[in-house]
């Protein structure tokens, strides 16, 4: 009996532990205006996460709220108009509260997992909120976070990084918080370095994973990763950035050295200041026009807050995919639709508008193998971005393609149960290959383009000779394999092939014109839609019949493949490359191609030939893909 607690002993002690709980919840009130986060070095370098950028940024003013005096990680209570702050969102636009619930479950559903220590097989999977309630009652929300970020967000002692928020803000890229957050936690590593005048050194591979960028070509992380990170980190925080390449295997970079000097501290203070007032206007200058403006950027409204401007040279990010309306407009304004108007026959002009429809209401929607990145399909953006990157605009583009698809394409995909699917397809394999429509174009206009489809018209072949016999490949040769390997005999001149090739040459011919028959009686589903006559692919049939056309016979296409992959060369090189895993899926996939733009096997085949001799380079590479078209 001499435990037992009187009743007011009792009653102290449930009062002690309330304070002591109520000490553990961060309030908005409270600690809202708080912007300097601490995070260990592990968290920022060896976690990956996906993250949207007003997601990102919403994390970290979360974590700006612990205080350096906190033992535990604390509760996050707010109301749904501060939460809306938070996140950057104007509170006052009714439209933005079903946002909200859809934020948080983003958030929550997030894993973070951290990238395996080299050396162990350990790694570690969790989420960012244990839990998360909303009172739709009161207007509250409670945020938990998960236990396991304690050791690194809370009493850090050593290997931490310490970096403002408010140098975020105005960050229009989820790359560039990354790359922000990664310098700093690398800087004192770096300054180290560079006192002992050596490099620091990132891997490629780690930082992608790092940043949670999917592609995997050069070019688009020095483009959209790196140099976009630069230009919002340089001249806006308390560091500068850079990078050069400083490792290649083969042509591929695998390594960058990067530089991270930090700046003086009254120009970082100056930047503070600066992004601070840009804020403060840019809440004054909110008009009732603007907000409603605004209401039709759903899930991130970030994008728009941050003063994106439309432009034909600039790309698109891939936010607008989950905003159609949005993106039919930015299209459009790539596309340079006055100029088309001008330059398009109406019909054409009609199709442009089909395209344009199609390409922003797909552009959102997970098809195939192809991820979802900030709301838009990978494959889709990063095609269409290359060629606004590449050609300044998709005006070029659009040129092109408009005739075909008017003459073609579209009346094709009427015929289909699902149009839509077939012209989602057509549109990203023409956005792959966009350098056949634009090569030609100009500024002559569309009488300028070609007048038959480069890839798919099943009707490019002058009726003299179609009428005269055995002159082409016709679609009764490919009523059977055998049928089909005479006709394409018939242009070729074996005897000549014997004694000009090898005998790896000869082995490659053999394989080749195997292939050959193969992919001009193929019927993929997913593939050769529209481009079936009984059992032949005319895709393939009017690529052959253009070079029996120009060259009187196949014996130069089939020649050029035979050399080009010698099977006492190909397959050597081929076999020694790790990152090729299927060399007889990627042989195939390489005569496919081959098959399909004749003109440049051959002229390139030339080409080489001249090097060898000594002559240099005579080719005339743009006519040959003018005359490939």
């Amino acid at each position: 009996m001499a435990n037992r607690k009187t009743a007011t002993e009792f009653t102290s002690l449930v009062a002690e532990d309330y304070e002591e709980k109520e000490q553990t919840v961060a309030t908005f009130g409270e600690r809202g205006n708080q912007t300097v986060v601490r995070k260990s070095n592990e968290l920022i370098q060896n976690a990956m996460y996906s993250l949207t950028l007003s997601q990102q940024k919403l994390m970290l003013h979360i974590f700006a709220m612990i205080k350096p005096s906190d033992t535990e990680l604390p509760r996050y209570e707010m109301s749904i108009y501060e939460f809306l702050k938070l996140c950057g969102v104007d509170p006052h636009n009714g439209s933005m509260y079903n946002q909200v619930k859809k934020n948080i479950e983003d958030i929550a559903n997030a894993k973070v997992q951290w990238i395996r220590i080299e050396g162990t097989q350990k790694y570690t999977i969790l989420r960012w909120l244990e839990s998360a309630t909303i009172d739709q009652r009161t207007g509250k929300i409670v945020l938990t976070l998960s236990p396991l970020l304690k050791p690194h967000l809370i009493q850090l002692k050593e290997l931490y990084t310490t970096m403002d928020v408010t140098y975020i803000m105005l960050m229009k890229s989820q790359y560039s918080i990354r790359i922000y957050e990664l310098c700093k936690s690398y800087q004192s590593l770096y300054l180290q370095n560079k006192a002992k005048g050596k490099p620091l050194i990132w891997d490629i591979d780690q930082l992608r994973k790092q940043v949670d960028c999917s592609a995997t070509n050069w070019a688009h992380i020095r483009r959209i990763v790196l140099d976009k990170a630069k230009s919002e980190i340089n001249g806006h925080t308390d560091i500068v950035f850079d990078y050069e390449v400083y490792k290649k295997a083969k042509s591929k970079v695998v390594a960058i050295s990067v530089k991270i000097e930090p700046v003086a501290q009254s120009e970082a203070s100056r930047n503070l200041t600066d992004i601070s007032s840009a804020i403060s206007k840019r809440k004054k200058r909110r008009t009732t026009a603007a907000l409603e403006e605004t209401e039709r950027f759903d899930q991130d409204p970030s994008v728009m807050s941050l003063g994106y401007v439309s432009s034909p040279e600039t790309t698109i990010p891939y936010s607008f995919g989950k905003k159609p309306a949005e993106l039919k407009k930015e299209i459009e304004v790539r596309a340079e639709m006055e100029k088309l108007t001008r330059e398009l026959a109406d019909a054409e002009l009609e199709a442009v508008h089909i395209l344009i429809n199609t390409m922003a209401n797909m552009a959102g929607k997970n098809t195939g193998k192809a991820p979802l990145i900030d709301g838009g399909n990978q494959q889709f953006f990063e095609a269409m971005n290359e060629i606004i990157y590449e050609c300044k605009s998709l005006h070029k583009w659009f040129l092109g393609i408009a005739g075909r698809y008017a003459r073609k394409v579209i009346p094709i995909a009427k015929t289909k149960a699902s149009p839509v699917p077939y012209l989602w397809k057509s549109i990203l394999e023409d956005m792959d290959n966009y350098r056949l429509y634009t090569a030609g174009t100009g500024m002559a206009g569309a009488s300028s383009l070609p007048e038959e489809d480069p890839v798919y018209e099943a009707d490019c072949v002058e009726a003299e000779h179609e009428e005269e016999a055995g002159s082409v490949l016709i679609p009764q040769d490919a009523g059977t394999k055998k049928s089909m390997l005479q006709a394409l005999r018939r242009f070729i001149d074996e005897e000549e092939l014997a004694e000009q090739l090898t005998s790896g040459q000869k082995e490659a011919y053999d394989e080749i014109l195997q292939l050959a028959v193969y992919f001009c009686r193929r019927n993929v589903k997913s593939k050769d839609e529209g481009m079936m006559d009984g059992k032949a692919n005319m895709q393939f049939l009017n690529s052959l019949n253009k070079c029996i056309l120009k060259y009187g016979s196949l014996t130069p296409l089939f020649e050029a493949l035979a050399t080009a992959y010698d099977y006492d060369t190909y397959w050597k090189k081929v076999n020694r490359d790790e990152k090729v895993r299927n060399p007889k899926l990627l042989f195939q996939s390489e005569i496919e191609n081959s098959l399909l733009m004749p003109f440049g096997v051959i002229e390139n085949q030339k080409a080489k030939r001249t090097v060898l001799a000594g002559g240099g380079f005579q080719t005339n590479w743009m006519s040959a893909f003018e005359e490939e078209a």
